[in-house]
């Protein structure tokens, strides 16, 4: 199944015969637009219907007066036939378009709607329709995704996600969207255990953490706009104001690490999943491995924080492993560097990326201590040969 619904034209014919040249492609533009005004009486499982067979009209006119339509319908109108049996692209189309939660509720109520409907309502739903998702089971196992949309949901309460993870434990689901808590669950650890922040205060801080990373993408692609007319030496002079800026300490003044406290190990990956940029490179910095390793594969950490986090000599392990064996990041000259001088990183990656290095840097990695002799003694060897000594 794939993840998105394919909406398609319904058959004419499923229509009642007072309504088909309403809805025809062929049919004269005013018929249609009567219909797409709501002007032709019709059955009223069938009113969104037509509106929904209009939008795929090729008149544009036409489309554009059956959405407004169906956006201006009123609440006590749209609901009847929300509780009728709907074509689930019909349902799915009308959740798109209209953002009452009365409307969601009844969508998610009719035995019509397609799985992958219900996990975009899960998405977004409110704590209480979240629960309602949550209680079928059935359709969480056949669906992961759904449970997937639910965990990045910060009204979703996190007793509800409790559930759910043991669930999807006890069934063997694989959760391909959520590789942080897949792994942790791959563990077999228990990650419920230990202190547990007040269900209400983390979901509130949740709902701060995805306010504020929507804020931090917004900024980002600012940045990245204004980058891009800088030249290399700006850009590195920016960089490294931002650096000193942004110290270690300063990272740990900031409210969100006391309140890390009073969390146990399900909360901070859920925490490091969603939450923003902040969060992820904190709870990277953490002892438990299924905890830095959700915060390390955060969809918020740029660029900008892996190499800062490469070339960091107190990271855990499983961190450092982590970049230096991803294709994307290890890729790149400067996170290559930065892992060379790390005394963490693996040395069967260390030595892949001593041929990239330029000259001038191996002949700096000869020097440091801290990484192992043989990966001195190698950057030597290429050093001397690319220097002409190698005979």
């Amino acid at each position: 199944m794939s993840d998105t619904l394919e909406r398609t034209p319904l058959d004419p014919s499923s229509f009642p015969a007072s309504l088909q040249n309403h809805i025809k492609p062929e049919s004269p533009p005013p018929l249609k637009m009567m219909a797409a005004r709501g002007m032709v009486p019709a059955p009223p499982e069938f009113s969104v219907r037509v509106l929904y067979q209009l939008t795929f009209d090729p008149d544009a006119n036409v489309q554009n007066e059956a959405l407004k339509a169906l956006e201006a319908m009123p609440v006590a109108v749209i609901l009847p036939p929300l509780q009728a049996d709907q074509p689930a692209v019909v349902l799915d189309w009308i959740l798109e378009h209209r953002e009452d939660s009365e409307v969601a509720e009844a969508i998610l109520l009719n035995r019509g709607t397609d799985d992958r409907t219900i996990a975009v309502l899960a998405s977004k739903a409110s704590a209480k329709m979240c629960d309602v998702i949550a209680n079928n089971q059935v359709r969480v196992l056949r669906f992961p995704r759904i449970l997937e949309e639910l965990y990045k949901n910060p009204n979703a309460r996190m007793a509800t996600i409790d559930k759910l993870i043991d669930l999807a434990q006890r069934n063997d689901v694989k959760l391909d969207g959520l590789p942080g808590l897949q792994n942790a669950l791959d563990s077999g650890q228990e990650i419920g255990a230990g202190a547990t922040a007040d269900d209400e205060g983390f979901a509130d801080l949740l709902n701060e953490q995805v306010v504020l990373a929507a804020q931090e993408e917004a900024e980002a692609e600012q940045k990245a706009a204004e980058e891009a007319k800088m030249t290399r030496r700006e850009r590195e002079l920016k960089e490294k104001r931002e650096a000193q800026a942004e110290s270690e300490e300063e990272l740990k003044k900031k409210p969100l690490f006391a309140r890390l406290a009073s969390m146990n190990i399900a909360q901070k990956i859920r925490l490091a999943t969603i939450g923003n940029r902040e969060a992820a490179m904190l709870l990277v910095r953490e002892n438990n491995r299924l905890i830095h390793m959700a915060a390390i594969q955060s969809p918020r950490l740029k660029y900008s924080d892996i190499k800062k986090l490469a070339s960091n000599k107190s990271m855990p392990d499983g961190v450092i492993r982590y970049i230096a064996n991803n294709r994307e990041w290890a890729g790149k000259y400067e996170i290559q560097h930065a892992l060379l001088n790390n005394p963490k990183t693996p040395l069967e990656f260390a030595m892949n990326f001593l041929k990239h290095m330029r000259t001038n840097d191996l002949r700096h990695l000869m020097k440091n201590r801290n990484v192992p002799q043989q990966l001195r003694r190698q950057a030597k060897v290429l050093a001397t040969k690319r220097s002409g000594g190698g005979h």
